[in-house]
């Protein structure tokens, strides 16, 4: 269960799934122009629940500004499983942009979700379930958001995640 850190009233940290889903809604129900997710595998557990894939839908469509960026190091379990998030940023796909990584990030194990320029989600390690959320994390923010970037220019398109229009 979530625990506030004793450090600042904006701090929690977080211990097990649960935790990931509670926050990471709230941090895509408190953005307002962007959204931006680091991950090993597009966490099914955590991104692909209704709920979440609702609130992201509902994210995007809600300024014409809006907009989401997904890095995904590994693509193949998402794409096997057909999952709801890749679904939606087929059908949105002016609004929802995926690349795979082709360059490692500093800290190989992590993985983030950043909202605006001052949510941040963060898993110690992508594959469990221990982080924090920070809802005015704007210093942290600055660095992660500069590495995405980096990242991000070198990513490329997965071909499995785009729709062929005819």
């Amino acid at each position: 269960m979530a625990e506030q850190s004793s450090a600042s009233d904006t701090l929690w940290l977080l211990d097990g799934i649960s935790d990931f889903r509670t926050y990471s809604e709230q941090l895509i129900t408190q953005s307002r122009r962007s959204i931006a997710i680091l991950t090993r595998d597009l966490d099914a557990l955590v991104y692909a629940t209704p709920e979440c894939v609702q609130h992201l839908s509902d994210f995007v469509r809600s300024s014409r500004n809006a907009q989401m960026q997904i890095l995904i190091k590994d693509t193949k379990p998402a794409i096997e499983t057909g999952h709801l998030l890749v679904r939606l940023a087929q059908r949105l796909s002016s609004k929802i942009l995926v690349r795979k990584m082709t360059v490692e990030p500093n800290n190989k194990e992590m993985g983030f979700m950043l909202g605006d320029t001052d949510k941040l989600l963060y898993k110690n390690d992508d594959a469990l379930y221990r982080g924090f959320f920070n809802s005015a994390a704007a210093s942290e923010i600055k660095s992660l958001r500069e590495e995405f970037n980096y990242l991000w220019q070198y990513g490329e398109l997965e071909p499995e995640f785009q729709v062929l229009h005819i």
